[in-house]
């Protein structure tokens, strides 16, 4: 249709012209609105309020060049990953030797699909909590980390988690190792492929940014998301990934933690706090639930996934994967019980936002301590998690949430409950439940001090560096969204999607 407009003589000496008319015409239409679909209301979307960040400045024409310049690059890159000399064949001579096990690779196969399906069952949980303004925004946010992180996970980050150190102290890996899937290949790893490892410990990092966003998905910019988490990925997870998981400088210290206590919850929980004090509070009216029914849909997912989350953090279809399995059920059931009488306690209904939040506790408090503590353990562990939790909670809301307004209690639910799961781990450990190192509990006191001199270290890294981190982002992408999307709700004035824009319309 560009081309029509130009005139339909074809003559030599019309040429030139005629090129330099299409070309004209080209960047006028690159340069025009192309949502011929949007709605003719007064409120529309992204009009409200003036961009703050750099690169939301310039014009529609540079901005689109930004995108086509960042699609290429993702081309390129997966044309080098294509064209690079392989390591060995990915499948080597090692298949099928003997060298490695059938049945662990079958098992964190299948555990990877489970954790992996965690992630849209932490989008409903939060769409289910959050008013009915934000729903799609609060999915958007959490299910935008399945896109972005598996890249840097291919490219880069998978060797920086689990790589050869970079060198001493041991606190990162160097990316010369895996970075763009070199030796990422058959190759033994502990009974299971490389390929495996890189698989399930991949969807632990797609959930880790994606717990975060909850704390603030009702007034975050999406845009800013695509910034963010990459660099949140990179700069927090995969450093304290290696530290903990590949022999780095906390392993060798000593102290213990089996499938994310420390690397998924605290660091998304304590970056959550951060990132809700660096947003400030919500402007627009708190609303209640949006649909309830989400949430403990959300919460039965997050069960049903964590059972592959914990059991196969024992990296093998062994006892240990069992013992794991056994003590998250159990943990998460007596959480569950834990808060509803805590309700009852203080004279509340019984909420089913209440009984989710519950087994989130207890899953998050168990998930360091699940393979390497008795059955007894689990059940105070469960339990501690819902008490500990629900005393923040309700501490946050009397403070009315000015410090900081965290949107769907991330930090109570998981940096709360993983920092009391990490520090119960290091009192209820023992060698008979399948740890290495007993904890305080079993004659060996050093080893809460030393959990506690590592807590403090990454509490303090981990908000530092998310707050950072937004500061650099914010920069660039405005975090925040404008008084009035935030007011008119995130789902139709980023998103134009859901029943709302039925209603607009109207």
């Amino acid at each position: 249709g560009i081309l029509n407009d130009v005139g339909a003589d074809d003559s030599h000496q019309r040429l030139p012209v005629t090129i330099l008319s299409a070309v004209e015409l080209l960047l006028r239409h690159l340069s025009a609105p192309t949502d011929s679909s949007a709605p003719t209301s007064s409120k529309m979307p992204f009009t409200a309020g003036l961009p703050s960040g750099l690169l939301e400045k310039p014009s529609p024409l540079l901005k689109k060049i930004m995108i086509g310049f960042v699609l290429a690059s993702l081309f390129g890159l997966a044309v080098a990953m294509t064209v690079a000399p392989p390591s060995q064949e990915l499948l080597g001579a090692e298949y099928g030797t003997g060298n490695l096990n059938s049945a662990s690779i079958s098992w964190l196969l299948f555990s990877s699909a489970l954790v992996l399906l965690m992630t849209p069952g932490l989008a409903f949980f939060y769409g289910g909590m959050i008013g009915h303004k934000n729903v799609i925004a609060t999915i958007s946010a959490v299910v935008i980390c399945m896109a972005i992180v598996p890249i840097f996970w291919s490219l880069m980050s998978f060797s920086l988690a689990f790589g050869d150190s970079a060198g001493h102290p041991d606190m990162i890996g160097t990316p010369r190792s895996y970075g763009l899937m070199y030796n990422v290949d058959s190759s033994d790893a502990g009974g299971y492929p490389v390929t495996t490892l890189f698989i399930f410990q991949g969807m632990f990092a797609i959930i880790t940014p994606a717990i975060l966003v909850g704390s603030i998905a009702d007034r975050v910019n999406f845009p800013s998301l695509m910034l963010f988490v990459p660099m949140w990925h990179m700069a927090v997870y995969c450093p304290v990934a290696f530290m903990v998981w590949n022999g780095g400088l906390i392993n060798q210290y000593g102290v213990l933690d089996f499938a994310g206590g420390m690397v998924v919850h605290m660091s998304s929980g304590w970056g959550a706090l951060a990132a809700a004090f660096f947003m400030g509070p919500r402007k627009a009216e708190v609303e209640g639930p949006a649909n309830v029914a989400y949430t403990i849909l959300g919460a039965a997912l997050l069960w049903f996934g964590w059972f592959g989350f914990n059991g196969g953090s024992a990296l093998a279809g062994n006892e240990f994967a069992a013992h794991a399995f056994l003590n998250t059920n159990v943990a998460t059931s007596t959480a569950m019980l834990a808060w509803i009488l805590l309700d009852q306690l203080f004279g509340k209904p019984f909420k089913v936002t209440g009984f989710a939040m519950g087994i989130v506790c207890g899953l998050v408090a168990i998930t360091p301590a699940c393979g390497l503590v008795n059955v007894g353990a689990a059940s105070i562990i469960g339990i501690m998690g819902s008490i500990c939790s629900y005393c923040v909670q309700v501490v946050m809301v009397m403070l009315g949430r000015k410090i900081a307004d965290d949107s769907l209690d991330v930090f109570a639910a998981h940096g709360v409950s993983g920092t009391a799961g990490m520090i119960m781990t290091s009192l209820f450990q023992t060698s008979e439940a399948g740890s290495y190192i007993d904890g305080a509990f079993y004659g060996n006191p050093s080893e809460l001090g030393k959990c506690m001199i590592v807590l403090l270290c990454l509490v303090g890294y981990y908000l530092l560096a998310t707050y950072i981190l937004m500061f650099i982002t914010n920069i660039f992408i405005s975090m925040r969204v404008t008084e009035e999307e935030e007011e008119e709700g995130l789902d139709f004035s980023k998103h134009y999607e859901g029943p709302y824009k039925g209603e607009e319309d109207a």
